[in-house]
């Protein structure tokens, strides 16, 4: 049976200060008082929620799954009354990366605010490698990235919308633009080792696409002069159109208004195939709202590249 006179803040405080006498200095209580409480806590749940040999304190698994309880609990408390007064206005808040944001967002919230009016929609628009982080904090309803599900930490649940290909890039004008077209007309494999003399614009390996591509190029013992590295995909189309070299894209870029000055090949490699995935905290408690802005996003992402923004088809020569 739960300790009756359990206060959350109490453990809360405990957990994030890491430190029962910092926690009872902020909490305007005795630290004996404090241990008190936390000692009867653990006896009614039957488990230790603090591993009191570190310094400073940790959370043992058990302490976690309290942790994330109350925090859990917390948002939902807050969910359940936006939903049970449809007057007031309804949140949420999407997590997603700010180049995937700027592409998605102005084609697709349209048609959700015409469904939801009265909802307040707030964009958290991050690296992609810090979307795990705000899901797991409860900072965000759902998150969009590109993920191997297998990576992603047991808390999180994870759906695949797509998988994308990973196409590449070179300018309209660069060099080898011209062979590269000549040889996808004619049926003929890319010579990639072309490029060997070329300037590479990845995304460097801290990012997933990034990564997935420089596994690539080194399964095909290609190596090259000179490398560019950005954490930014707006950067890296642009560059790429001005000239600096070539480099590789998600499908998903096929919207970006740079690609009118880009040629684009798909390699037609399964290692070029990336999956789009969605993201939520296990047992979070998604509102109808959340759930109709889930189902206008996949349906998006069904229907593929916008061609007539491109000029071209959405389905390339395979090599």
């Amino acid at each position: 049976m739960l300790y009756k006179n359990t206060t959350p803040e109490y453990f809360l405080m405990v957990a994030r200060e890491k430190s029962i006498t910092r926690a009872a200095e902020k909490l305007f209580i005795t630290q004996p008082s404090l241990s008190q409480h936390i000692a009867k806590l653990e006896k009614s749940l039957g488990r230790q929620l603090f591993d009191r040999s570190k310094i400073p304190l940790e959370l043992t698994p058990a302490g976690k799954i309290y942790y994330n309880y109350l925090e859990s609990s917390h948002y939902l408390e807050e969910k359940l009354k936006a939903d049970l007064n449809n007057e007031k206005l309804q949140k949420l808040t999407l997590g997603i990366g700010t180049w995937r944001g700027s592409l998605l967002l102005p084609t697709i919230l349209p048609a959700f605010f015409a469904q939801h009016p009265d909802v307040k929609l707030h964009l958290a628009e991050f690296p992609v490698s810090e979307l795990i982080m705000l899901l797991e904090d409860n900072r965000v309803d759902f998150a969009i990235m590109n993920a191997i599900i297998s990576q992603l930490p047991q808390s999180i649940i994870a759906e695949t919308i797509k998988e994308e290909r990973l196409l590449l890039i070179l300018a309209k004008n660069h060099p080898l633009c011209s062979q590269f077209l000549e040889d996808r007309a004619a049926g003929r494999p890319l010579n990639l080792h072309l490029l060997e003399e070329e300037c590479f614009v990845t995304l460097g390996q801290m990012q997933t696409v990034g990564k997935f591509i420089n596994n690539y190029l080194m399964r095909q013992k290609l190596s090259f002069s000179r490398t560019l590295s950005t954490t930014n995909n707006a950067t890296l189309l642009r560059l790429i159109a001005n000239g600096l070299g070539f480099g590789f894209m998600i499908e998903a870029g096929l919207r970006d208004p740079a690609v009118r000055d880009l040629e684009v090949f798909d390699l037609d490699a399964p290692e070029l195939r990336l999956p789009l995935v969605l993201l939520v905290k296990e047992n979070y408690y998604l509102s109808p709202a959340t759930l109709d802005l889930i189902r206008i996003i996949k349906e998006y992402y069904k229907k593929g590249p916008e061609t007539e923004k491109t000029g071209r088809s959405s389905t390339f020569s395979g090599v």
